[in-house]
């Protein structure tokens, strides 16, 4: 299903949940695997269905792995049919169950806004993770900004950052996407509701946006050429911004006891009953440096060191 409004052009996939495409100002925002519509690819059972389907962005419920109910990786909402309940040419509501309860979304585009807006309404029959999980290309590296209390680093296949470590704030060795091949696992905690990336070759700055208070961790996952087996066969480039509340790369499990992110103070499951969760994801022309994110009534203002860019937005998406 295709979305558009001046200036912007999303498309979505029921049949997994997935929207592989977004593009702003003709500029594409979000990396889909080559390999999506590959037949031989979409029935092999060696790989995972959302993998099978890896695109764009959508929804983990629960995130990651599901030791709890021994479900798909990353739940039903990113691996099966969602159900189209309303749509008109800018915008989609969709629903499904999933292990824990009910989700709903909406997915929404406005004139001359270069911003995906979407909303997910969970109504919950007991603790749950839940994370976006939107995917970007880097075709010459970039650089990451944002302003977490803690960056945690977690076990991964192909480490480039070390293990097992928490670092104070978000330093700058952490902030640069690496030249070597690595696949690789970092979780921040506790920011102010932006993570920003600016892409050097593509010289822009995409920024996702959350309610700190609902999304407590953003995820930044790296794979950048590490994973040589079929069907990633060395993709480089790749880098997840997954705003989130669960416990890291930890399994949803780990996430309903104590772990290294409660330690932080915040929480990594949502608890039964209702939730309703903004999120969004902008881009701006050029590489910025963002220092920080203020949203108005009808706009978005960001601040670097040495500017002030502002951009048409909804300020009330996260009312």
């Amino acid at each position: 299903m295709i979305l558009s409004a001046q200036g912007v052009r999303a498309e979505w996939d029921g049949g997994c949940g997935h929207l592989p495409s977004l593009v702003i100002d003709g500029a594409p925002v979000l990396w889909s695997a080559p390999w999506r519509d590959d037949p031989a690819i979409a029935v092999d059972p060696d790989i995972p269905p959302v993998e099978r389907s890896l695109g764009g962005t959508f929804t983990c419920t629960p995130f990651g792995n599901d030791d709890v109910n021994n479900g798909p990786l990353h739940g039903l909402s990113a691996n099966a049919p969602w159900r189209v309940i309303r749509a008109v040419p800018s915008a989609l509501t969709a629903t499904r169950h999933v292990a824990h309860g009910q989700i709903t979304a909406r997915i929404a585009l406005r004139d001359c806004h270069p911003v995906l807006y979407q909303t997910h309404m969970l109504d919950l029959t007991a603790p749950c993770t839940f994370a976006h999980h939107p995917m970007f290309h880097l075709a010459d590296g970039g650089r990451l900004s944002a302003t977490p209390q803690a960056t945690l680093t977690f076990a991964a296949e192909a480490p480039f950052h070390p293990q097992h470590s928490r670092f104070e704030g978000f330093p700058d060795s952490l902030r640069d996407y690496p030249d070597a091949p690595c696949e690789d696992f970092l979780t921040l905690v506790d920011g102010p509701g932006w993570t920003a990336l600016a892409r050097h070759a593509e010289n822009d700055t995409i920024l996702t946006l959350r309610r700190a208070d609902q999304l407590p961790a953003t995820n930044i996952w790296i794979s950048n050429g590490a994973r040589a087996q079929p069907p990633w066969s060395g993709v480089r480039g790749i880098i997840g911004i997954e705003d989130a509340i669960c416990a890291g790369a930890e399994r949803f499990a780990a996430a309903l006891d104590a772990n290294r992110v409660t330690e932080e103070g915040v929480a990594t499951a949502l608890l039964p009953g209702r939730h309703v969760i903004a999120h969004a994801i902008a881009r701006i022309p050029g590489c910025h440096d963002i220092r920080s994110v203020t949203p108005g009534p009808d706009s978005l203002t960001m601040r670097t060191a040495a500017e002030t860019i502002t951009i048409p937005f909804d300020g009330t998406h996260f009312q």
